[in-house]
């Protein structure tokens, strides 16, 4: 599943762990947030329980999250952040009326692991919280040759569904960085 720095990630986590009892695992790039995961864990030390923290993804973390899916596990990673002062695997697309970076490998992650993705999120609304989950792709594939381009697409698709949900919701979107990047903009991998 992709989820995105939209509404409540740790609510989807909570609910599909609690209304579902549905193991899963929550891929964690600590870089970005380590100061924020500190202070959730301190606040509930089981917090942690089903996160694996990542610095970059490897073949270990792939076998290790393969087994995890054919286990019957989620997978749960964001999509719409990339590694900080990193430009290297990253697609500029269009987002907000902007072109914007956007990270390939949650998307390079599920064709490697040959499995369907969902897009998760969870918004507060007048009545409560209500979790979106639609699904995104079956399996990902993509053709060696032209594998840069389709990719790119289908990080197009992504941003274009986050696109739909911010504007439902602008004020949940939490991404406290100059998510633009402007001055790198003349990055190769780009839809506009």
């Amino acid at each position: 599943m992709v989820g995105a720095h939209l509404g409540s990630i740790e609510l989807c986590r909570l609910l599909a762990e609690g209304e579902v009892q549905q193991k899963m695992t929550v891929l964690v790039f600590n870089e970005h947030a380590a100061n924020f995961n500190n202070t959730l864990k301190k606040i509930n030390p089981a917090f942690e329980q089903n996160i694996l923290h990542v610095d970059q993804l490897g073949p270990q973390t792939a076998i290790l999250l393969k087994e995890k899916i054919d286990a019957g596990e989620l997978i749960i990673i964001l999509g719409d952040r990339t590694a900080v002062n990193s430009d290297k695997r990253i697609s500029y697309v269009r987002f907000l009326g902007e072109l914007a970076p956007f990270p390939q490998g949650p998307f390079i992650l599920a064709s490697l692991l040959s499995c369907p993705v969902y897009l998760m999120l969870c918004l507060a609304e007048p009545s409560g919280y209500k979790v979106y989950f639609e699904k995104f792709s079956d399996a990902l594939t993509f053709n060696r040759k032209q594998r840069e381009r389709e990719l790119t697409e289908v990080i197009q698709r992504y941003a274009e569904r986050l696109e739909y949900y911010c504007l439902q919701q602008p004020l949940q979107w939490f991404n406290f960085f100059d998510f633009w990047q402007q001055e790198k903009i003349e990055a190769p991998s780009k839809i506009g």
